[in-house]
């Protein structure tokens, strides 16, 4: 099968407003929540990735129709949902597990499921359900059989400060048992979850206690009920447009509704301290959005934690690098060298055919910005991150940029290049 080619042609500069598509995670849980709610709900900006947790839940009898990013969703009540004709392969979803665990717990018929050995959040839920009457079997090393309980029963758990996802499943599960499921946490932590529910009509109470630590508790029996959900966009795909903006002058670009949370905004956080001009406004909910303008880049040299939490926006730095005034050092990167393929070593030969003047060392790389690149075909090796920097590169070159082994950006951001076409004025 041939690999598919996208070609970018120079651009002038890059005008206008951009919408990515939204995060995972929080997707994800409001399409759960969506299917157990009473009614018809709608998600918008869904991100691509949430197709694999829609088959799944629509395998249990979940009506769910996408259009684009939106999805309408037809709940089924806490019960509504039907047996799957085979095992659900949860195996590497994340966070989204537990609450889903919860759900088939819940349910009168078996469910058997296929967890991966690094799902240890998974292990401590089914402790805690447990003592709840939770139907939990394993069958497997990786399978397990849950769910088929007539009723669970409410009960105090002991352990406090539980992780977000797994305090989630619980008070899902209190939904389905008779009488009070309550759980205890610290007084500083600040994992609220209990939020997504009360948004849904459902009352969680959350109370003080003599010992400096709260009680959350919740009644079952309750009811979801329907909410829209409007998700904030993915803040790592908006780079790359970034990037290009702040390359060009006369750019202006609008960032709409993106999420921004404390610990995931290392790239942002440099290209500011490199001198990008990036105008921020809160929205609230950890949402805001950006207005970005050409600026004079200053290098800098990226290592150690710097370069840990901008690792995976690797391949932008170091197209980044070539916009920038001087030479702009990358190192600490030397266990993306390990295993079959060099991934270091296939970013410099891609720079090295696009004419960036760049070194090569074990560590990293060091790139001399300020001059001109030439538009080149580069193979993408199908790596979202590769294929999206190099796209940006193209906007930057002399030339045109053929760009083959996309079919990556499919799953991850299907409209990206027509996205990039339209906000790139020609030269």
């Amino acid at each position: 099968m041939e690999s598919m080619e996208q070609t970018v042609s120079p651009a002038r500069k890059i005008i206008g407003e951009l919408i990515v598509p939204g995060e995972l995670p929080p997707a994800e849980q409001a399409l759960l929540l969506a299917v157990m709610a009473e009614g018809e709900s709608h998600i918008r900006n869904a991100p691509p990735a949430i197709g694999r947790l829609a088959n799944l839940l629509s395998g249990l009898g979940a009506r769910i129709a996408r259009k684009g990013r939106e999805l309408t969703i037809q709940g089924s009540g806490l019960r509504g949902f039907t047996p799957a004709g085979s095992i659900l392969d949860l195996s590497d979803m994340g966070d989204i597990v537990p609450p889903l665990l919860a759900l088939l717990v819940g349910q009168t018929f078996t469910s058997r499921v296929k967890l991966s050995a690094e799902q240890e959040h998974c292990r401590q839920l089914f402790t805690l359900l447990a003592p709840m009457s939770a139907q939990v079997g394993q069958e497997m090393e990786d399978t397990f059989a849950v769910g088929g309980a007539k009723q669970l029963v409410g009960v105090a758990h002991e352990p406090v400060d539980v992780e977000p996802a797994v305090k989630l499943a619980l008070l899902i599960a209190g939904l389905y048992a008779e009488g009070t499921t309550s759980l205890r946490e610290s007084a500083g932590n600040r994992n609220r979850m209990e939020r997504f529910l009360r948004e849904r009509q459902v009352t969680v109470e959350r109370r003080r206690q003599e010992d400096s630590q709260y009680l959350v508790s919740i009644a079952g029996g309750q009811t979801f009920q329907t909410c829209d959900v409007d998700i904030a966009g993915d803040l790592r795909l908006a780079y790359p447009l970034m990037v290009a903006a702040l390359a060009r002058r006369g750019s202006d670009l609008q960032v709409k509704r993106v999420a921004l949370r404390s610990g995931q905004r290392g790239f942002l956080d440099l290209l500011r301290q490199i001198g990008a001009e990036i105008a921020i406004e809160d929205l609230g909910n950890d949402a805001v959005d950006l207005a970005v303008s050409y600026s004079e880049l200053i290098p800098t040299r990226v290592a150690g934690q710097r370069m840990e939490k901008v690792i995976e926006q690797l391949p932008l730095l170091a197209v980044l690098a070539t916009q920038t005034s001087g030479e702009f050092v990358i190192r600490d990167v030397a266990h993306l060298r390990q295993g079959e393929f060099d991934y270091v070593a296939h970013l410099f030969e891609l720079l090295k055919q696009i004419e960036a003047r760049v070194g090569e060392y074990p560590e990293g790389i060091v790139v001399k910005g300020g001059l001109p690149l030439r538009g080149a075909r580069i193979d993408a090796v199908d790596d979202p991150g590769l294929a999206m920097a190099f796209a940006v590169a193209g906007l930057l070159a002399e030339s045109e940029m053929v760009i083959a082994g996309c079919e990556c950006l499919d799953s991850v951001y299907p409209d990206f290049f027509a996205t990039l076409h339209s906000l790139r004025e020609k030269r």
